[in-house]
C-alpha cells in the first residue's frame, strides 16, 4: 500500500464509518457496519446469503437509499449528505450500476439502452457510441446483435449489455449485483472472465455482489457480508 493522503483526488472508492440502516417505520436495524473501505481500483467480491443485507448494502453505496446514521463517503464523497438530485447525477457520471434483473428497456436494441444511459455523462453522442460498439464486441456481442431489442435477447447477452451500460460513462466504482445466479458455470465463467478482461485497462474499482462463494477467487478481495454487518451482534 503507498503513502496515506487526504487529497480527494486519490480518495478511497468506498469509506464507511459507523454505518447504520433500518427500513422507513422500522426501529429494527438491518445494517451495523462500524467500518469498511475499498481502495481505488480494488476488485471486492461481497459473499452472503439471502436476507444477509447485501442488496440494502449496494443499494446505500449506489446512493439509491441513504443511510439512517454513520457516514457513507464514494470517492471521497459523502453523498448521504446530498440531495436526490445530486445523488441522480453522482450516479450517473461516477457510478456503473449492473442491477440483478438488469432492467434494461425491452423495446429499445442493445445499443439504444446503451446510449440512452450514455446521456447522462459527459461523452459526446459520437463518442459514446464508439464506445459502446467497442465495449459491446469486447464482451462478445457481435454487431448483429447490436440493434436487437433487449426482449429479443438470451439471458446472457441481456447481462452483457447490463455490464456495458454501467461502463459507458467510464466510472470510478462498478457495483454489481447478482449477476451470475441465471447462468450454468460454464456461461458463468466465460462471463466474469469477459468482465474482467474489460475492467483490465480501466481505472475502475468494483464491488460484486453474489451469494456463491465459488466466484471469490477471481478477486482481489473476498469479504463476507457477516463479517462487516455486526446487526445482533454483542460489543
Amino acid at each position: 500500500m503507498g503513502t496515506v493522503t487526504t487529497s480527494e483526488s486519490i480518495a478511497d472508492a468506498i469509506t464507511l464509518s459507523h454505518l447504520g440502516y433500518s427500513y422507513p417505520g422500522d426501529q429494527n436495524p438491518v445494517l451495523n457496519i462500524p467500518a469498511w473501505r475499498v481502495e481505488r481500483n480494488e476488485h471486492v467480491f461481497l459473499q452472503g446469503e439471502s436476507g444477509s443485507g447485501k442488496s440494502t448494502l449496494l443499494s446505500l453505496l449506489a446512493g439509491l437509499s441513504i443511510p439512517t446514521q454513520g457516514s457513507l463517503k464514494i470517492l471521497g464523497d459523502d453523498i448521504a449528505k446530498q440531495s436526490a438530485r445530486q445523488r441522480d447525477r453522482f450516479r450517473a457520471t461516477n457510478l456503473g450500476v449492473v442491477f440483478q434483473q438488469f432492467n434494461l428497456i425491452p423495446y429499445l436494441s442493445a445499443l439504444d439502452n446503451i446510449l440512452l444511459a450514455a446521456r447522462f455523462g459527459s461523452a459526446t453522442t459520437a463518442g459514446a457510441r464508439q464506445r459502446a460498439t467497442t465495449l459491446l464486441e469486447r464482451m462478445n456481442l457481435q454487431s448483429t446483435l447490436h440493434h436487437r431489442p433487449a426482449s429479443q435477447m438470451s439471458i446472457g447477452q441481456q447481462q452483457r449489455v447490463a455490464i456495458v451500460r454501467a461502463l459507458i460513462n467510464n466510472p470510478s466504482l462498478l457495483l454489481v449485483d447478482e449477476p451470475t445466479s441465471a447462468l450454468d458455470h460454464a456461461n458463468r465463467d466465460a462471463f466474469l472472465a469477459l468482465l474482467f478482461d474489460v475492467l483490465s485497462d480501466q481505472e475502475c474499482a468494483m464491488v460484486f455482489v453474489s451469494h456463491d462463494p465459488t466466484l471469490g477467487a477471481s478477486f482481489d478481495t473476498q469479504v463476507k457480508i457477516s463479517e462487516l454487518n455486526h446487526v445482533g451482534a454483542t460489543v
